[in-house]
């Protein structure tokens, strides 16, 4: 079973502190698909604050269960995947935006408190997930491969579903 199911044998503080994390997902998620979705951006006071709670929730998170190294992983995997998505940003010729390398942090942080392999198979399935919308598109003739994709949703996707069974 996935940690952080498992949680709920740990007390009332992790539980809390496990469920204000997912309820973070699902608020900012939302607020920022609906964002990158209208206008392919993701408004840094959003991220920002994300990260914020975040950083706060990981660290407590971390204090509660005496796990120094979930923190030291948090912060491992805001670096790397944060460092990743610039990377691709400043490969792609403008593809992917400053936006998306900001929010890759926040995800990197929540996902790299459980594991640092959660970070890989969150790229992979966000990566698969636009893959296929944008192809699906393009078989409908609603898309073309050069047609701008908000990428900021399949991130929250992928990262929410590796979330949800990180070990």
């Amino acid at each position: 079973m996935s940690q952080i199911w498992n949680v709920f044998h740990e007390g009332p503080i992790p539980c809390v502190l496990i469920t204000l994390q997912l309820l973070c997902f699902l608020i900012f998620g939302f607020l920022l698909s609906k964002a990158d979705i209208a206008s392919h951006r993701l408004p840094n006071r959003l991220v920002g604050f994300w990260l914020i709670v975040s950083t706060v929730v990981m660290l407590a998170l971390g204090i509660a269960r005496s796990d120094a190294q979930g923190i030291i992983r948090g912060v491992l995997g805001l670096v790397i995947l944060g460092g990743a998505y610039l990377v691709i940003s400043l490969i792609s010729a403008g593809a992917m935006g400053m936006g998306d390398v900001k929010l890759a942090g926040v995800l990197g942080l929540n996902l790299g408190y459980y594991s640092l392999a959660s970070l890989f198979l969150a790229t992979l399935l966000t990566f698969l997930l636009a893959t296929l919308w944008v192809l699906g598109g393009v078989i409908a003739r609603k898309l073309t491969l050069k047609s701008a994709v908000p990428f900021g949703p399949f991130m929250i996707v992928g990262a929410l579903a590796v979330l949800l069974v990180a070990r």
